[in-house]
């Protein structure tokens, strides 16, 4: 039987610094949990420049709107440092945790309630 971590490796992506996860309005069929590393989130402003609108280091997640609305991506995303490790969760994935662990529900919705509040204070002020 393998180890653990042998195990988790196999669901490991490696991204270099700069290397684009992925761009805005693209189709999501992943969410990404950081390992370890730094990603940035970013969005084009109508003039055409990059605005950074999260830095995610490890234990965050993103991706996880478009896995579960399937809607387009809202934003990009690109790794922020050189060997940037990310797990990569499928729909299939995803639904299994949120079957057979729900505090990984809970915490996914406490997260983006968390990011929703925050959108709320920076619109409404």
């Amino acid at each position: 039987m393998e180890e653990a971590g042998t195990l988790f490796e196999k669901f490991l992506r490696t991204f270099q610094k700069g290397e684009v996860i992925f761009e805005d309005g693209a189709t999501g069929a992943e969410m990404f949990i950081v390992h370890s590393g730094r990603i940035k989130l970013l969005k084009k402003t109508t003039g055409g420049e990059e605005k950074t609108l999260a830095l995610l280091g490890p234990g965050e997640f993103f991706g996880e709107m478009s896995l579960i609305d399937g809607s387009p991506r809202s934003t990009s995303a690109a790794a922020e440092e050189p060997g940037t490790n990310l797990v990569a969760l499928d729909f299939t994935k995803f639904i299994y945790l949120v079957q057979q662990h729900p505090y990984f529900s809970f915490t996914i919705m406490g997260k983006l309630c968390r990011r929703l509040r925050e959108a709320n204070v920076s619109i409404i002020g």
